[in-house]
């Protein structure tokens, strides 16, 4: 399947529905590799969701785990990105159906299954900063159906949730950098490599690689919360 995209000066990921930004030229991207994901990024999302107040608390032992093949390291990344992003609700079954704007699914489509397939609903706002970023990790539509699409994913579960992000994480991630988050050390670099897909992730310059007033998260704040999470996993590990 041919997916198209514009380059951007700041990237190569598509602009949020809505956003007026100076395009350099069209590209036609033919090949559904994930190494031909990896190398031109062309369907990251570039706005993160607009946040509820975020608690870096540690979540409570009942935190549901849907990914066992993953060591702890890489769990706790993805309970990160979610934290980032806006979407952790504690670590609830909620967070899963967010869309932008911070509302659930269920509430902006009344009587659907918020975890049959991704929305592709746009929210429009004020600001003309419209977006159709769903899910705990604000999947764009074209991200999902083609990295699920890789993966034979027919729904929006949290466990199918999870597996497209860990793909992302390890299309974006170098191999010691995946080494690192596997050993539970997260790194300012990683971020830095994870910042193209979230744009809630710091880059090395301590803001968002996108830009343009787009909200992130410090560093610290990111890996006090990082650490947080791999003790209580090490601790449900040990139980």
């Amino acid at each position: 399947m041919a997916v198209s995209f514009s380059l951007r000066p700041m990237g190569l990921c598509t602009p949020p529905q809505g956003l007026l930004l100076s395009f350099l030229g069209t590209v036609a991207l033919t090949s559904t590799s994930p190494s031909a994901f990896a190398q031109a990024f062309p369907l990251s999302r570039t706005l993160t969701a607009l946040h509820h107040p975020q608690s870096a608390t540690v979540a409570n032992a009942a935190t549901p785990r849907y990914l066992d093949d993953i060591s702890n390291g890489m769990e706790a990344l993805l309970r990160t990105i979610r934290f980032a992003e806006g979407t952790w609700r504690g670590g609830a079954e909620a967070g899963y159906q967010v869309i932008y704007g911070g509302r659930l699914i269920s509430e902006v489509i009344p009587g659907s299954d918020p975890f049959s397939k991704h929305p592709d609903h746009v929210v429009r706002t004020q600001t003309a900063l419209n977006s159709s970023a769903a899910g705990a990790y604000q999947f764009m539509p074209a991200t999902w159906e083609t990295v699920s699409g890789w993966l034979g994913i027919r729904d929006f579960s949290p466990l199918r949730q999870d597996q497209v992000a860990h793909r992302l994480i390890r299309l974006r991630l170098s191999d010691a950098e995946e080494a690192n988050v596997n050993r539970g050390i997260l790194t300012r670099e990683a971020l830095h490599q994870l910042a193209p897909e979230w744009a809630s992730l710091p880059t090395h310059s301590g803001g968002s690689y996108y830009g343009y007033g787009q909200s992130v998260k410090s560093w610290s704040h990111l890996k006090a919360f990082y650490d947080q999470q791999l003790e209580l996993l090490r601790i449900q590990t040990e139980v």
